[in-house]
């Protein structure tokens, strides 16, 4: 009898030893341990050059030979740091790499089990989370790539043993050291930024005739989803939209080494597409005729809505594009001929030339006015033209398209039809460019007629649109691979490109 007793003592002894454990676990949350170590294992501060600072709280050592499981990652071992622009590249875009250098790890610590995130305290959004299979002792791990538009970014790393995933009891008190690493450059690519931008703003969906959008109102950038026609949200070109976004850049420099608005002209960004971004001048180079032929003797003359052949394109590509002062004809009061003058207007030097690249533009037409943005966007890439007109054009400088119009608006606000877009001027930042100016895109039922945006800032074709004269901005598109020395796209400090 008293053996029996004392068995169940012993009994009730194990099973209150097990519940104190578990009132253990619950009220401390972790039974992992860890130390993070460094020559100085307070803080410690690594200057990148002239670009940025990187603040570690507790060092950027990782050595531990105590790890044992956690049962969420919040509760794993972690250590933070600060990415900070010095004063020398304030108005630079950075571009920063985070990396983890694993100098030692045990072999049992090589799995699925053994996992890392890292979090952007700044954002609160987790950028990069993973385990640690298939690594070994001095390989590195590229955790996240980003590019740092404000002042600094504030992150936590961290690494834990999961819980929730069987058998790994025989990671516990294994060997792991490794270096977090933080790289930066300020030579990023203009594409990139703009694509970074929209990529990681926070995103809110419009609905315009039917379509939705993905919007991302904090950096006046929407995805036009190719006209509607893709299934994601962020399926196609990235374009700047709404009242006055930050898409302003010098180009067209006489000196590219000291970028201001005395050396520089001011064009604005009208988005992504294929990699490349379209730019659009911010003022007329003058008033031109679309298309104005004169015979030799100059005995009559012949006009249409062939953009192949017609009289700005060459212009454009030929004169503006050398910087080559000519005589231009045409049909105005003054007796048809002007000059054109390329001081202070035309493409100024080889180094801008180089900038431009050369592309296939979609010729093709419509002829009815209460067309939306993404009807206009299937028309310009369609077939629908006047009887022998082409469909393709490839060249480096021509001018936007109805839908670059129809896009700029803000479409939660501006519902309407490209024809009644005098009601959307306030939330449409090509309001004061494209008004009273001559479109790329041709009237398909009539032989000289094209598209312009009227001083009303409705879209209109007319049948004598292409020889009257009336304003000219030119639209390119630059180069992929044209990096960035600096600025935020605003009007008083616009992005500028890097010639080298």
């Amino acid at each position: 009898m008293n053996k029996i007793k004392k068995i169940v003592n012993n009994k009730y002894f194990i099973i209150g030893l097990i519940t104190l454990f578990i009132i253990t676990i619950g009220i401390t949350g972790t039974y992992a341990w860890l130390t993070w170590s460094s020559p100085n294992t307070t803080e410690m501060t690594i200057t990148i050059g002239n670009i940025a600072d990187v603040i570690f709280d507790n060092g950027k050592e990782i050595n531990t030979t105590s790890l044992a499981p956690v049962f969420t990652y919040d509760q794993g071992e972690k250590t933070s740091f600060s990415i900070v622009k010095r004063s020398t590249a304030a108005s630079a875009n950075i571009t920063y790499t985070v990396t983890l250098d694993i100098t030692t790890i045990a072999e049992e610590l090589k799995s699925a089990s053994f996992k890392y995130k890292l979090i952007n305290n700044t954002s609160s959004t987790e950028v990069a989370s993973g385990d640690f299979s298939g690594t070994s002792n001095g390989s590195t791990l590229t955790l996240y790539t980003g590019i740092l538009t404000d002042t600094r970014a504030d992150y936590t790393f961290l690494i834990y043993i999961d819980s929730n995933i069987e058998n790994n009891t025989n990671m516990m008190g294994k060997e792991f050291s490794a270096t977090l690493n933080i790289t930066a450059s300020n030579s990023q690519t203009l594409t990139e930024t703009i694509t970074y931008l929209y990529t990681n703003a926070s995103k809110s969906t419009v609905t315009n005739n039917s379509i939705t959008y993905n919007t991302a109102p904090s950096v006046g950038l929407m995805n036009d989803r190719l006209g509607g026609t893709t299934e994601s949200l962020d399926g196609g070109n990235i374009r700047y939209y709404g009242a006055n976004p930050n898409n302003y850049i010098y180009f067209n420099c006489s000196n590219y080494s000291n970028q201001t608005s005395d050396t520089c002209e001011l064009w604005r960004i009208i988005g992504v597409f294929d990699g490349k971004v379209k730019i659009i001048r911010n003022t007329v180079i003058g008033s031109y005729s679309w298309d104005y032929d004169y015979n030799n003797d100059l005995s009559s003359t012949t006009y249409d809505n062939d953009w192949s052949t017609s009289t700005l394109q060459k212009l454009l590509n030929d004169k503006y594009y050398n910087n080559i002062n000519t005589t231009y004809y045409n049909n105005s009061s003054t007796g048809k001929a002007v000059n054109f003058n390329t001081d202070g207007t035309g493409i100024k030097n080889n180094t801008s030339r180089n900038m431009i690249s050369e592309v296939i533009w979609k010729l093709g037409g419509w002829d009815t006015s209460q067309v939306y943005s993404n009807q206009f966007y299937s028309y310009e890439r369609g077939e629908t033209v006047y009887t022998g007109r082409p469909i393709i054009w490839t060249g480096k400088i021509a001018l936007a398209y109805p839908s670059d119009y129809g896009y700029a608006a803000d479409l939660g606000s501006c519902t309407q039809a490209l024809n009644s877009y005098n009601n959307c001027t306030s939330v449409n930042w090509m309001k004061s460019i494209l008004a009273g100016n001559i479109l790329l895109t041709s009237h398909s039922s009539h032989p000289a007629g094209v598209w312009a945006v009227e001083s009303t800032m409705n879209v209109s074709n007319a049948s004598y649109y292409s020889y009257v004269a009336i304003g000219v901005r030119p639209v390119l598109y630059l180069a992929s691979e044209l990096s960035l020395s600096g600025g935020v796209g605003s009007s008083a400090d616009p992005y500028r490109l890097s010639s080298s």
